[in-house]
């Protein structure tokens, strides 16, 4: 899934660029109409050759994966899961502020130090190359030492270096932040959905719960950098913007640990052991 995820920021990659480049000559309408057709030419290209995963013969899925139906749009008996509830909630946070400093990046560096205004042009594309690494290294030691608890100290990092944010006054700082941020929000981001398989036992309402929180993360996405928008125009000063990100990162990382003893405390409840440390396992 990491892999898969890269793709994302490679497209946080060249829109930036081809966006920068043709505005001057092309003027915005066209510039917005020549990206949304790139993107309907991916799209398409990406409908033809997507193909689903065989099923393996000689195995009975039945128990695991399920045709829907429309009572399953929404999983009632899920909210009874306080495993599936934290996380729903964790994800909402993240994703409230994740957009903020990719909004206020370049603005706030140019009025804190960045002399380099061409090179300050080109933070947000600094920040989604960090995030490529970002996406793909933490998912391979998710896998080593437990998708939940990569995913705290991830979270953990990501609230670190949002209040470093605060200090950045020079042009060596915005740098440092840019590719600091992007690597780990960026983990952030790839690893909640896998850490949301992870502790859904029945896979066939694993489709119903994704949904469920894409919704719960098009909402916080919605609202979050006009929130922090707001923030800005009434104090007049980045902090208040920056406090409120950091917040939003520092209650998904309080909530990823409220996880891990929920599903500790489940493991010993059945297995009477807690496999927190063991490779691969949540």
């Amino acid at each position: 899934m990491g892999t898969a995820a890269i793709g994302s920021s490679c497209g946080a990659i060249v829109y930036p660029l081809l966006f920068e480049r043709l505005q001057p000559q092309i003027g915005f309408p066209w510039t917005v109409r020549v990206l949304g057709f790139v993107s309907l030419a991916l799209c398409l290209y990406a409908t033809l050759v997507i193909r689903q995963r065989p099923v393996p013969k000689r195995r009975d899925l039945s128990k695991k994966f399920k045709p829907g139906s429309a009572k399953d749009l929404i999983e009632l008996a899920g909210l009874l899961d306080l495993r599936y509830v934290v996380q729903s909630i964790a994800i909402f946070f993240s994703n409230l502020t994740f957009f903020v400093p990719l909004y206020y990046l370049q603005p706030y560096a140019q009025s804190h130090g960045m002399t380099d205004q061409n090179l300050g042009k080109y933070l947000l594309v600094i920040l989604n190359a960090a995030a490529i690494p970002g996406r793909i290294i933490p998912s391979y030691i998710a896998g080593k030492v437990g998708v939940i608890n990569t995913y705290i100290a991830i979270c953990g990092f990501t609230t670190a270096v949002v209040f470093y944010w605060i200090s950045v006054t020079n042009e060596a700082g915005n740098v440092a932040f840019s590719v600091l941020h992007g690597f780990f929000s960026g983990s952030v981001v790839t690893l909640a959905p896998v850490v949301l398989t992870a502790i859904t036992d029945d896979l066939g309402m694993l489709g119903t719960r994704l949904g469920f929180v894409a919704l719960l993360k098009g909402i916080g996405s919605l609202i979050g950098p006009p929130i922090a928008g707001a923030i800005l125009d009434g104090t007049d000063d980045y902090l208040g913007l920056q406090l409120f990100t950091g917040l939003g990162f520092l209650l998904t990382t309080v909530l990823a640990g409220q996880l891990r003893i929920v599903v500790t405390r489940r493991k010993v409840q059945m297995h009477g052991s807690d496999p927190i440390g063991e490779p691969g396992r949540a």
